[in-house]
């Protein structure tokens, strides 16, 4: 049976480390989750990603990504540890944004046809709860995936260093097994993302 999320009064969260970077929404703790509420956003960056099964091997799918954390420095820490969104070493938020690899600019749908690989996850690592997690679910992290609502827009897109990635969002997200929640958790916001090309080789949950 499914634990239930510690109840907390959830009011509308904000967090922008600019004006041009922004999370909106929030989603209380739980035994191996930590609270998910951005004060900051330390990095905003955006790649082109081969997308791989759980073991690592590659599926043969790209997608474009778009990922906002807490964390400074993301880039750098990409390149050094492509595992690090499987593998955690440090305590962190994170929102991943995926879209399909056609280089199309405009709204995508979650779940609407043509717009297949159109999702999103956030991730909340905290030390205390990997074994926890590990225990409930058989890895450290535990994400919150979005459900078929919501879009993601796309204004502008890079992968280089030189250009920007720009848009908003807005998701609605379910907890990850074994936690049961009778209702869905939203997000929205808005990234003006760096171009990253060491995320090529990265391993996404």
């Amino acid at each position: 049976m499914g634990k239930a999320l510690t109840p907390l009064l959830l009011l509308l969260g904000a967090a922008c480390s600019n004006s041009d970077n922004a999370i909106f929404g929030a989603i209380p703790p739980s035994d191996i989750t930590p609270p998910i509420e951005w004060d900051d956003i330390g990095s905003s960056i955006s790649g082109r990603v081969g997308l791989s099964d759980a073991a690592g091997n590659p599926l043969g799918i790209d997608a474009q990504v778009v990922i906002m954390t807490d964390r400074p420095g993301l880039c750098a820490k990409l390149q050094q540890q492509p595992d690090y969104f499987r593998n955690p070493t440090e305590a962190y938020l994170a929102l991943i944004l995926f879209l399909p690899a056609n280089d199309h600019l405009g709204t995508f749908l979650p779940g609407r046809g043509g717009d297949e690989g159109t999702g999103s996850e956030i991730i909340g690592s905290d030390p205390s709860r990997w074994q926890p997690s590990i225990d409930a679910t058989g890895g450290p992290l535990a994400p919150f995936r979005a459900v078929d609502a919501g879009y993601i827009t796309l204004s502008d897109w890079t992968e280089t260093t030189e250009g920007e990635t720009r848009g908003t969002f807005s998701l609605v997200y379910a907890v990850p097994p074994p936690l049961v929640s009778v209702q869905g958790f939203v997000f929205s916001g808005k990234f003006k993302a760096s171009g990253c090309p060491g995320m090529n080789a990265a391993l996404l949950p």
